[in-house]
């Protein structure tokens, strides 16, 4: 009994945990100037059953600090099945050097543009390994309920594991049947850092999932996605999302 005792009182805090992770990305946003990365994405139909032949992209990156806890992630797609589609110019990362006061607008334009290269369209919703961040955000927090789940020690670091449920009706994201969000965090207990997210959204027609890796970047010392994944399945046509005339997933 006493062994359980000493260790329920290392357990950290939810609240701490939460105030941590809020005042991280808040700091993280300060200090995330444009990045730029190469990314590759498969996109497989499993609709048939079985998964065949991935469809690549290849596109530019571009992730930013927006402030106050806020991260925006860009692409813009240079090729498509191996086979390029545009001179490759890095004009995505350009527009943050020498258009600042068009760069957001223009940047959005790209990445929607690229948006039509998905096999399914139902891609777009959670294409951004850094979406679940918003969940997070301190002014965001109350918005959803958490729980801590486990603690665990990774590579000499103590990681929470906080699982989230939104409750504020309307959703801080747009989704299926406006569904409301789930997933998990795993957070650093001593500086708040993210180091993995899962985000999921289900509903009568589409089940939404994304999830996300982080890895520090030892040149600029900062965490940043290196590893996203995403799986939808849809079942039936409904407003605000398509299924292509049926039942797949991707």
């Amino acid at each position: 009994m006493t062994s359980s005792g000493l260790q329920a009182q290392k357990k950290p805090a939810l609240p701490d945990v939460l105030e941590a992770a809020g005042g991280y990305l808040v700091r993280y946003s300060q200090q995330l100037a444009a990045i730029g990365a190469e990314e590759q994405y498969a996109q497989y139909d499993t609709s048939s059953g079985t998964v065949g032949t991935p469809t690549r992209l290849s596109a530019d990156f571009v992730l930013l600090g927006a402030g106050a806890g806020g991260v925006m992630g860009f692409r813009d797609v240079f090729a498509a099945g191996g086979a390029p589609l545009r001179k490759r110019d890095d004009r995505l990362m350009t527009l943050f050097t020498s258009s600042p006061t068009t760069s957001l607008q223009l940047a959005q334009r790209m990445t929607d543009d690229s948006a039509r290269y998905y096999i399914n369209p139902n891609l777009r919703a959670l294409d951004q390994p850094t979406i679940a961040l918003t969940f997070l955000r301190k002014e965001n927090q109350e918005r959803s309920t958490f729980k801590l789940d486990s603690v665990k020690t990774v590579k000499g670091a103590e990681v929470a594991i906080l699982k989230f449920n939104e409750r504020n009706v309307p959703g801080l994201l747009l989704s299926p049947e406006n569904g409301l969000a789930s997933g998990r965090f795993w957070i650093d207990v001593a500086s708040g850092t993210v180091r993995q997210t899962e985000l999921a959204f289900m509903s009568k027609s589409a089940n939404l999932r994304v999830a996300a890796n982080y890895a520090v970047e030892p040149k600029l010392g900062l965490w940043l996605p290196v590893e996203m994944y995403q799986q939808i399945d849809t079942y039936a046509a409904q407003s605000g999302i398509s299924n292509m005339g049926g039942g797949g997933g991707y």
